[in-house]
């Protein structure tokens, strides 16, 4: 007798918190407020695991008297700004409006549309809106806007802007004070190419070459770069390009060429010099003057027929004959070319206005050596 006691007593308290569910008449829709769902279910089921708001159930009382439970969705109700939670059996949204007492004028706005089936996690937002004339993807219309910030008004509108988007008025700006805003979509491509990297030509003496002898030691390769550029489009139109990134993915070997002092010590001679290894250098004569550096692509040909190579020098032969091994260094020590060989001539050797020209095979290295004064020892 006690077990059927309880029983009855938990049937009767379910049905009156059926019964305290908005049932519409002919119909198995319902909305329930999840905080109301929990209260009265803790007490109508008091001692049982169940509750609402752990399961979401909904009740109904169907004509004849028997009891039901419909599965429920949980639902976001966001009316300007007041939010809710919402237990829904089925419908529409129009009908979660209804339940709610919700008016949607002209000037109002529901997302989704008011004709979307409810279904778990749904979050309706009602807002007061105003028609914007919106310019975007190549036309233009009124759109209903709700207001507040307008890039959120647009994105809630379907436009779906990125950061990168241009709007012809602030993003921050409010829908109440826009009339009418363009969207300028911006995309990017990027596109990587690979480049040379030119190898540097340098000269290392040799002691066991003869004076002003040169020979290959290390043969020169160019290394390769891969360069990131960017692009920009608007509205699918080129705008700008950038480069973004450069990463060396092999570096460039340099190019090593000996050039002989074997016998710079010599004794006799004119006079001698200090070279820039600390050797004592016999020399036939000495020209003083103008130095100057030039350049030219490798394989061009010198007055004498070989091929430019650094360690050559241009020269009047009248002064310093073709052959001749040289040593060249600034007058002031603060540079040196050092041994050469004279294996060409130019204009401006010939006319004095300089004593020697020295080839480097790099542009900047001719600009570093630049005009100077220099001595030209005649080995």
């Amino acid at each position: 007798m006690v077990f059927k006691h309880n029983a009855k007593k938990t049937i009767a308290l379910v049905c009156a918190f059926a019964l305290a569910v908005l049932t519409f008449a002919g119909s198995a829709f319902s909305v329930t407020a999840i905080s109301t769902a929990s209260n009265q279910a803790s007490s109508a089921l008091s001692g049982s695991r169940f509750t609402a708001a752990e399961s979401k159930p909904d009740y109904h009382l169907s004509q004849n008297g028997a009891f039901h439970v419909l599965a429920a969705h949980e639902v976001i109700l966001d009316n300007r700004g007041e939010v809710k939670k919402l237990l829904v059996s089925e419908g529409a949204v129009s009908d979660v409006l209804k339940s709610e007492n919700i008016m949607v004028g002209d000037n109002s706005i529901v997302i989704p549309d008011k004709n979307t089936e409810i279904k778990s996690d749904l979050k309706i937002v009602v807002r007061d809106a105003k028609y914007v004339s919106v310019t975007a993807d190549g036309k233009t219309e009124k759109k209903l806007l709700p207001l507040g910030n307008l890039a959120a008004a647009l994105n809630m509108a379907g436009l779906n802007l990125t950061k990168d988007d241009i709007l012809s008025v602030p993003r921050n700006s409010d829908v109440e004070d826009v009339s009418e805003v363009t969207v300028k979509r911006v995309s990017f491509k990027d596109e990587v190419t690979t480049e040379d990297i030119e190898f540097e030509r340098l000269t290392e003496n040799s002691d066991e070459l003869e004076l002003g002898e040169t020979e290959l030691k290390t043969k020169g390769e160019n290394g390769k770069m891969e360069i990131t550029t960017r692009t920009t489009f608007v509205d699918g139109k080129k705008s700008d390009s950038e480069v973004i990134e450069k990463k060396v993915v092999k570096e460039p070997t340099d190019e090593v060429t000996l050039v002989g002092s074997k016998g710079a010590g010599s004794a006799g001679g004119a006079g001698t010099f200090t070279d820039s290894n600390g050797n004592t250098v016999a020399y036939k004569y000495v020209v003083n003057g103008s130095g100057t550096a030039y350049t030219a692509p490798a394989g061009a040909h010198m007055s004498t027929g070989a091929a430019v190579y650094e360690g050559a020098v241009a020269v009047n032969p009248n002064v310093i004959p073709y052959g001749s091994k040289v040593y060249v260094e600034a007058s002031d020590g603060s540079m040196t070319y050092g041994y050469a060989t004279a294996a060409d001539t130019g204009g401006a050797l010939m006319d004095g206005s300089a004593v020697v020209d020295c080839f480097y095979f790099s542009y900047d290295q001719c600009v570093n050596w630049g005009r100077r004064d220099v001595n030209v020892y005649v080995l």
